[in-house]
């Protein structure tokens, strides 16, 4: 039985996309160390995975116009996804406020740190995933 051995290009494409949806799976882990409340060591596994992720998807980034289009895609989703967040949170902090009929100042809301990332991080992950299911192979 003979087997065909995967190109080099092959390989690193796997070893891309294994590091995509590994970064995607930890900035959901740390999406939920922030909805529910974890102990901030926790905060460390994910964000020490999204490093080293990020770091090999960097490394491949613009390589070929498939992946460059992956990035692209990402990247304005990202951007728009924090512009959101960074006009429509703290207006939801104030909304629930008043649904729950609590009497805080608007000044005393508390915003997680890492939202913002976390926000910029889906925000990427959903507009790469977003590009290569609607996309194919086809840039």
């Amino acid at each position: 039985m003979q087997t065909t051995a995967a190109s080099p290009a092959d390989r690193r494409y796997v070893m891309f996309l294994t590091m995509v949806h590994t970064g995607a799976l930890a900035t959901m882990i740390l999406l939920a160390t922030i909805v529910f409340d974890l102990p901030s060591f926790i905060d460390g596994l994910p964000i020490g995975i999204l490093l080293v992720a990020i770091g090999v998807i960097l490394n491949r980034k613009l390589r070929d116009d498939y992946v460059e289009q992956l990035w692209k895609s990402g990247t304005a989703a990202a951007f728009v996804a924090i512009l959101l967040c960074s006009l429509l949170a703290p207006v939801a902090f104030g909304l629930v406020d008043d649904v729950l009929g609590g009497d805080v100042v608007w000044r005393e809301y508390v915003i997680p740190v890492q939202l913002p990332a976390v926000v910029a991080l889906v925000g990427f992950y959903a507009g790469f995933y977003w590009r290569m299911l609607a996309g194919g192979h086809e840039a």
